[in-house]
Parts: C-alpha cells; sequence; structure tokens
C-alpha cells in the first residue's frame, strides 16, 4: 500500500541573507507573511504563503560559517522548485513581473515535451521557465501540465505509438 500524497505541502530553504531572501519571496514572488520569527541567537524563520494555506514556503537564516551559495561538493541538494500558476495568461503576468523586479529566466520559456519540439516522449506539455533566487536555488514557474489519472500509462497506449513514432522523425 502506497502513501497518497496530493501535493507538496511547503518547501524549506536555508539562506544567506535573510533580508534579501525574504523581499525576494515576498516582493517578487508575492508571497503573504504568516510569520517571522527573530531568535536571541540572531536566526530567523519566515513562514510564507502563496494563498490560504498557513505555509508554502519556510524560509531559515543558514547556520553561521555555512555557505549555500556555493558550488560543489555536496552538490545542491534541491534540483528545483516548481510553482504552478493557473493558466496561460498568470504564466505570462508572472515572466513580466519577475522581469519588472530584475529576474531574468535562465531557462526558457519553453514547452516540455514533444509540442514543444523536444525529443521526449514522456513530457507533461506543460509552458515554463525557470529563474534563481538570491541563493542560486532554480525555481521553475509552469502551467498546463497534463494530467495523468492513477492507474494509466503515459504516454496512453491510445496515441502512444504516434508520439514515438514523431520522436524518431
Amino acid at each position: 500500500m502506497a502513501i497518497n500524497i496530493k501535493r507538496i505541502g511547503h518547501v524549506g530553504f536555508l539562506v544567506s541573507d535573510m533580508d534579501r531572501s525574504f523581499k525576494f519571496y515576498t516582493e517578487v514572488l508575492g508571497c503573504n507573511v504568516t510569520h517571522r520569527t527573530k531568535r536571541p541567537d540572531g536566526s530567523e524563520t519566515a513562514f510564507l504563503r502563496f494563498d490560504e494555506e498557513h505555509h508554502n514556503i519556510v524560509l531559515g537564516t543558514a547556520p553561521h560559517g555555512l555557505d549555500v551559495t556555493a558550488d560543489g561538493m555536496p552538490v545542491r541538494l534541491i534540483q528545483q522548485i516548481a510553482l504552478e500558476v493557473e493558466n496561460r495568461d498568470e504564466f505570462l503576468r508572472a515572466l513580466a513581473h519577475l522581469r519588472s523586479k530584475g529576474v531574468e529566466p535562465i531557462s526558457g520559456p519553453l514547452v516540455h515535451g514533444i509540442e514543444g519540439g523536444g525529443t521526449n516522449p514522456g513530457g507533461s506539455g506543460s509552458r515554463s521557465f525557470y529563474f534563481l533566487d538570491p541563493d542560486g536555488n532554480r525555481l521553475e514557474i509552469f502551467t498546463d501540465a497534463m494530467k495523468v489519472p492513477n492507474g494509466e500509462q503515459f504516454p496512453r497506449a491510445e496515441y502512444a505509438e504516434a508520439v514515438k513514432a514523431y520522436v524518431r522523425s
């Protein structure tokens, strides 16, 4: 028996500069503040939300001496965090908003899968673009991902061969 997970509840980041990251997530991405705490030792935690959930993102001060922006070994443990928007109009608004705040995509905008000219027959068909937060964490804005009902294969049998043929050609 599997656990019936519906969605990611929240993501937590250790940040190198709380004020800078707090500003990015609230002013650039538009998160609402549920609670921000500063402890006697100077460390901080901020609980941020997109809508009525208590929190979707948690920011925490990185331990003293830990450089969370450094590349190398060990490499970042978070590959990306994907943030879904309602539709193409909201997708384009997000792209324009981030640009107005000085945030440029590092990849995209693009369409995943064969619909965007890709060679992955299992691609979701979603529109997306990727950008970095102030500590170099890769974030994705996406919309229009294909749904795959439980128990079904993807690509569906009715068009799997056509998709494979398209990818080969």
